[in-house]
């Protein structure tokens, strides 16, 4: 076998993206359960990364992507590593027939549920189109109401003494993930304006990443220095290049901005790790912060743009230093 046959059976295939990633079953009564999601309802369908509007970018061969993965590794003077590249994605919100209830006994929290099923991909790099990370979990939209007295239904209600109380826009969303590295995030938060006016003014600004990518006390040098794990240093001073770059070639006319966070002073979440994690990569702390975007007045919003940012605490040299594991991307909704 030749070295140019090997090479191209060695290739990986690149993934054919489905309609969907989530198939709910069929039921027309009652009918799925999307005016109840609010804002969220806007995500239901399946993204990938595509040319943004009349442009050459933003699909899987340049996509607004990027993430940085840091990793201890005691035998490298930094005793660590970085593990950073581009990347597409596909990812499916599915919401279901109904809703889950969270019964207090006088009235209702409801949580409106949007499953999402997410693959992710290299964009670049020899394992191109090579599977890279998955995930799938729920969004949550919470609003409360009244309790029926009964199990079916909605009346007769139990009393209530009082107004219900209504539910806090500081914490109306919240995220599920379950990520097969051993990893359980709960996180809320809340759509920025909802309910009056959450749907903002286009064009879209976002800010620089706010924060410190580079931890300091430690050897900065994989950060600062091109190599095969750290292909583009410019990208660790602001992590949020690839999203600003992509609304700014594609300028949309709306959009609505959410976020949540597992240190919501208000709504503290939780992250769950398994041992192995916890001993090398102990993951602390969860927040991301997401932009839906219409290029027409009152039309449909078919850009998503995200950054996420998770905390870990990583040993290096006998101090536990935080290190953030940041991705960010810009996709389309399928039609």
């Amino acid at each position: 076998m030749s070295e140019k046959e090997a090479t191209v059976m060695s290739a990986v295939t690149p993934p054919v993206f489905p309609e969907t990633l989530i198939n709910e079953p069929k039921q027309t009564n009652p009918a799925p359960n999307i005016e109840g999601l609010g804002p969220l309802s806007h995500l239901v369908g399946t993204w990938t990364n595509q040319n943004l509007g009349s442009t050459d970018k933003g699909g899987t061969a340049s996509p607004y992507s990027y993430n940085i993965m840091p990793l201890p590794v005691t035998s490298v003077p930094a005793k660590y590593i970085l593990k950073n590249f581009t990347y597409y994605e596909e990812i499916t919100f599915s919401p279901i027939n109904g809703n889950a209830p969270n019964r207090g006994g006088d009235y209702n929290q409801n949580a409106n549920v949007l499953f999402y099923e997410q693959r992710i991909y290299f964009a670049d790099g020899p394992d191109k189109d090579k599977l890279v990370h998955a995930e799938n979990g729920s969004w949550l939209f919470l609003v409360t109401g009244t309790e029926a007295e009964g199990p079916y239904g909605t009346t007769p209600v139990v009393p209530h003494s009082g107004p219900i109380p209504q539910q806090s826009v500081l914490t109306n969303v919240a995220k599920q993930i379950s990520v097969p590295h051993g990893n359980s995030i709960l996180a809320q938060g809340g759509i920025k304006g909802y309910p009056n006016t959450y749907i903002n003014n286009g064009p879209l600004h976002i800010d620089d990443y706010p924060g410190n990518v580079i931890p300091s006390g430690i050897n900065q040098t994989p950060y600062t220095t091109k190599s095969v794990g750290n292909p583009f240093p410019d990208l660790n001073m602001n992590p949020n290049q690839p999203l600003q770059h992509g609304v700014n070639e594609n300028p949309c006319v709306e959009y609505i901005q959410w976020g949540v966070d597992t240190e919501n002073p208000v709504a503290k979440g939780s992250v769950t790790n398994i041992p192995f994690e916890k001993q090398k990569a102990n993951v602390i702390d969860y927040n991301a912060n997401y932009w839906l975007q219409a290029f027409t007045k009152g039309g449909e919003f078919t850009q998503l743009s995200y950054n996420q940012t998770i905390l870990m605490n990583i040993p290096i040299d006998g101090t536990i230093i935080k290190f953030p594991h940041i991705t960010c991307n810009t996709l389309t909704k399928k039609q």
